[in-house]
């Protein structure tokens, strides 16, 4: 390989590292970071919590209702029994009755409600269980597929560090070019080295006079855009 086409396979090299080590830092990002799923675990979670409360809440009102049911029944059966004879305590008795009958009554409605919302908070939770599940799952296939391509990053930038210190290597006689190239690779956003197209500088358009054209067809002097001040190599 002559000058410049040494100095245009380390320009793809380096830009395949870039890439394929920008990858690796999404991929490295995305096998910790999984905001839908703990945002579903915690809906889970939630639900799970409000269904535990709500039945908590239905198990003390059916006991109230047992609690009211066993006093109305005892009034009941003191009231219509004939042993209490007195007018005033019956008519105590008749209040007490009534009294907790509006009680169970009420209790009655807010039972029902309660009911109510049990069945919806396990409907809720049932669909946030789901949903976690579905997450979950993709989430494994997903892992396992970052981790396949993962694999493969590590060994392709093992393979472009190899070929990467052996074309420099190459370059070592030209520490003038290489430092060019260095500067240009910091300076201009990583693209040193730019093909030519259609006569002109493929990265900014500058239009490269045609005696310097057969020069960088050649590939052994250095010829930069009077542009941009890349490196120019033929298309």
């Amino acid at each position: 390989m002559n000058l410049l086409s040494l100095l245009w396979h380390l320009q793809l090299t380096d830009t395949e590292l870039d890439d394929k080590a920008r990858r690796l830092q999404e991929i490295d990002a995305a096998r910790t970071s999984a905001s839908n799923l703990e945002e579903a675990r915690t809906a889970n979670e939630n639900a799970r919590k409000r269904l535990a409360t709500l039945r908590a809440q239905l198990h003390d009102g059916e006991l109230q209702a047992q609690t009211l049911d066993t006093k109305i029944k005892g009034i009941e059966e003191r009231l219509y029994s004939g042993r209490v004879t007195n007018p005033k305590e019956l008519d105590g008795m008749e209040k007490d009755l009534q009294m907790h009958k509006r009680q169970r009554n009420a209790l009655d409605d807010k039972l029902l409600e309660l009911m109510e919302a049990v069945e919806q908070a396990q409907a809720h939770l049932e669909e946030t269980t789901r949903t976690l599940q579905h997450l979950e799952a993709a989430r494994a296939r997903e892992l396992e597929q970052l981790a396949h391509e993962r694999e493969a990053l590590t060994a392709r930038l093992d393979e472009l560090n190899t070929a990467r210190a052996e074309t420099r290597a190459r370059l070592a006689t030209h520490d003038d070019a290489l430092r060019l190239y260095d500067h240009l690779r910091q300076t201009r956003g990583g693209r040193a080295v730019v093909p030519l197209k259609r006569d002109a500088c493929g990265a900014c358009g500058f239009a490269i006079p045609t005696a310097l054209i057969q020069h960088i067809r050649e590939g052994n002097a250095l010829v930069v855009c009077s542009g941009c001040g890349r490196i120019l190599v033929s298309g």
